[in-house]
């Protein structure tokens, strides 16, 4: 204990204002830097022990304090601190672990604002020819990326990946330029009387992309006259509350009174952002109502008390806010939500296997305040917290960073059991209609669903318009969609960075 309280005083940077970002810093000023993956000097590559040995010492430290599951690291004396720091991080976690990840810290740091560098597609998998051959289907394509530029829309099929057609054998080298977010070609592909057609090739070149959190929005009109909102929402972007403050605006001032929340490929992101998007949607909104319980690894647990472990949607909103002082950016932040605020008694949700962390919070942590209508599949099950830990040092000496998970999260109950994903209160799969319809497409089967709860009268028009759009019965889901899904598909964690406020810095301090 005592040796943990030695490093969180040296080593623990906590913000001022309870959420917004922290890190913790090495503090070694003779800690050689490892190179980073990006780095072509092959003087100084990550594998040099003595590199290595500063950089997983730091690892180890920073773990032992705030990883959930920080009991299960092993004793020193059975640590290799020689490997590659990501070969020695993934050493330490523990089996429960399934979410944890180490990275460059520009390209984390990058991938966590929703910056990355991609040719913009989003894909999945289907298989023909009793399994013997696969294709590729787009699932979104990000705009303003080299796919959307060169006109590739969600539902296009592909068939050969640079020249090569794919298999349930070789898919996955074929697809490592599309994982690694380097050029590739496609061959693009129709099917015609239940045969694959294969047309022209396309080069798909990457670039740095600034992916938006709202893809997209539009308000229905059923035929009995309720105005229904409908917003794919794609990444929680702490950075980008402006976009969901800009749509449900538009939502309030045209009447919206039901609301289509599209989560369906949403990877998680910031809490705070997913507190904002809930304050928007709840109904008899109050800045003081607690969004979120939070449950630590022991040492936290024992320095923070349990009627503190818990953020209201006041005390998430400062990290969404460039207003500096915390009471100003509540107070700018809750005018905001008031003004946008649909105060809505229900909501239907489409969430699916690659629905996950910011997403699931929503479904669950809104559920004790209004009622939910979970539509798709069920969901990844990542019911944690993780923060981001770098060296802040100017210069920067490692150019590594963690993102361990480092909490439990729980409803305002205290109700967080959902690791093996939340069940649906209705199962449709979108790919019951095959290539995928547009996003936002009244005859997309989610969305059809969600359109027949919300005014049955026009039920049987929706029924005949999906029905009427004929699957392709050569199209398979694959036996492997999952596995294809857990790499392409990675679930972002839930960013809790400031939510250990500085009081709890200041107990450890008064402890020692």
């Amino acid at each position: 204990m005592n040796r943990y309280i030695s490093f969180l005083k040296k080593y623990f940077l906590l913000s001022s204002i309870t959420v917004l970002l922290f890190s913790a810093s090495c503090q070694k000023s003779d800690a050689p830097a490892p190179i980073p993956p990006r780095t072509r000097d092959t003087s100084r590559v990550p594998g040099n022990p003595a590199s290595n040995t500063a950089v997983n010492t730091w690892i180890t430290d920073s773990m032992r304090i705030y990883y959930y599951w920080n009991e299960s690291i092993p004793k020193d004396d059975l640590l290799n601190l020689k490997l590659a720091p990501p070969d020695f991080f993934e050493s330490i976690l523990d089996d429960a672990d399934r979410f944890s990840w180490i990275q460059n810290v520009d390209d984390l740091n990058d991938n966590l604002a929703g910056v990355s560098t991609t040719t913009g597609l989003n894909i999945m998998l289907v298989s023909y020819n009793d399994d013997k051959n696969v294709l590729g289907v787009v699932r979104y394509v990000i705009p303003g990326s080299p796919a959307d530029n060169l006109g590739i829309k969600r539902g296009v099929l592909f068939s050969e990946i640079n020249g090569t057609t794919m298999t349930p054998g070789n898919y996955e080298t074929l697809l490592d330029p599309y994982f690694n977010g380097e050029s590739f070609q496609i061959t693009l592909a129709t099917i015609e009387n239940d045969v694959v057609k294969e047309g022209n090739k396309v080069n798909l070149s990457v670039t740095r992309v600034d992916e938006p959190s709202v893809y997209y929005h539009k308000i229905f009109t059923t035929n009995s006259g309720k105005e229904v909102g409908y917003i794919f929402y794609n990444r929680f972007l702490n950075e980008k509350a402006d976009e969901l403050f800009s749509v449900f605006n538009e939502f309030k001032s045209s009447g919206v009174n039901e609301l289509i929340l599209d989560l369906r490929y949403n990877l998680g992101g910031g809490i705070s952002v997913s507190g904002v998007l809930a304050a928007l949607i709840k109904q008899s909104y109050n800045k003081d109502q607690i969004f979120v319980n939070y449950n630590y690894n022991k040492l936290f647990n024992a320095l923070i008390p349990l009627e503190e472990r818990n953020d209201s949607f006041a005390k998430l909103f400062p990290a969404v806010s460039n207003i500096q002082n915390t009471d100003n950016a509540i107070s700018d932040i809750d005018s905001k939500v008031k003004n946008a605020n649909l105060n809505l008694p229900k909501v239907y949700i489409l969430g699916t296997y690659n629905s996950a962390s910011a997403s699931e919070l929503v479904i669950h942590n809104l559920a004790p305040y209004m009622q939910v209508i979970h539509i798709g599949e069920t969901t990844r099950g990542k019911n944690e917290g993780s923060i981001t830990i770098e060296d802040k040092r100017t210069p920067r000496v490692i150019n590594w960073a963690l993102q361990p998970i480092i909490v439990k999260l729980a409803d305002k109950n205290g109700e967080g059991d959902y690791d093996q994903g939340l069940i649906p209160d209705y199962e449709v799969d979108e790919t019951d209609v095959l290539p995928l319809l547009p996003i936002g497409s009244e005859q997309d089967p989610l969305v059809a669903k969600a359109l027949s709860l919300i005014d049955p009268i026009s039920s049987p028009q929706a029924r005949a318009r999906t029905m009427a759009i004929t699957p392709t019965p050569l199209l398979q889901k694959v036996s492997f969609a999952n596995k294809f899904d857990e790499r392409t598909m990675k679930a972002k964690p839930v960013q809790v960075d400031g939510t250990i406020d500085t009081e709890t810095l200041k107990k450890i301090k008064e402890e020692k």
